[in-house]
């Protein structure tokens, strides 16, 4: 039996949405620049961590992560499994001025909201486009679009968006940030400072941070540290080094600053976060997911569940 994952593509929309069904494992520390992400938790106990905020999640709970967010998620009991949404932020193009990009703090649920209108019609619209992906009909990529789109309208009218500026840059100006960004990539283990990257790209340091502000949505300091906080959480699960070795080797000064920034970030030290690590419920590829399989009868069951929003 086939995985549930699905993408489609509405290239003329400017419009890509992609869903998958998975377990939920160690932390993988990640962020989409242009994408949203709805989380649905089907099963288990999740912690998720957003931009240093952290939120335990229970059965049938929502979020929605806007994009630029850093985050990251942590199962605290096997089994524990999601349903996710990806689709991009131009999906909310024809409802916002130029350069702005919606916000939805509220579409985070609780126990005392959980079971409220507005969040069982959110799972029940994820849930019709998981199921036009099951049918695989002539129809399935009309009815997805279908069910998107009234879920974005539920989004607009039940979670109070709220419009933030963004920078629209020119194509030269995403060309010479697509060069810094690998720049950094490139180097985010050696100690590299703002002066670093100007000299790199020969622009003075005030352009070069306001560039970096504007367009990737968080300032140069941050987007390192969550470049090297990235590779050190993955392997923190995936090796044997000891945390000062891991600290070092991924750019931070010491293994005070790495404890500090890894306590904001997860709200435990890394040796608190090891020590949770089960060996049956680690993922040792950094892109890897264990996805559930679309036959799965607690999968299964759950669809029905959400199918009916009575």
């Amino acid at each position: 039996m086939e995985e549930a994952r699905f993408d489609w593509q509405w290239p003329r929309d400017g419009l890509f949405m992609d869903c998958f069904i998975h377990e939920i494992m160690n932390y993988r520390y990640h962020w989409h620049q242009d994408q949203y992400e709805l989380n649905v938790l089907l099963h288990g106990s999740q912690e998720f961590c957003v931009d240093r905020s952290n939120v335990l999640l229970q059965e049938d709970d929502v979020i929605l992560i806007p994009p630029g967010s850093g985050h990251a998620s942590f199962a605290q009991q096997a089994n524990t499994r999601a349903m996710v949404l990806h689709f991009s932020a131009s999906a909310f193009r024809p409802f916002v001025k130029k350069s702005t990009r919606y916000l939805f703090p509220d579409c985070v649920s609780t126990a005392q909201t959980r079971n409220s209108p507005q969040f069982r019609q959110v799972r029940f619209l994820i849930t019709q486009i998981f199921e036009a992906a099951y049918r695989q009909s002539p129809y399935s990529q009309l009815r997805a679009k279908a069910n998107l789109e009234l879920l974005l309208a539920t989004l607009c009218e039940s979670f109070h968006p709220q419009a933030v500026q963004i920078s629209q840059e020119d194509s030269f100006h995403q060309e010479t940030l697509s060069r810094i960004i690998q720049y950094i990539e490139n180097h985010y283990s050696e100690k590299i400072t703002l002066e670093d990257i100007a000299a790199f790209s020969q622009y003075n340091r005030t352009y070069v941070s306001t560039l970096f502000k504007s367009t990737v949505g968080v300032n140069f300091y941050e987007y390192l540290t969550r470049l090297r906080f990235q590779q050190a959480l993955y392997e923190l699960a995936s090796t044997k080094k000891t945390l000062t070795d891991i600290a070092l080797d991924n750019g931070f000064s010491d293994l005070k600053s790495f404890n500090k920034i890894f306590r904001e970030a997860i709200g435990r030290s890394p040796s608190e976060y090891r020590a949770q690590l089960s060996p049956d419920r680690v993922i040792l590829e950094k892109e890897a997911r264990r996805y559930v399989l679309q036959d799965d009868p607690l999968i299964q069951r759950k669809l029905k569940e959400y199918d009916s929003i009575q």
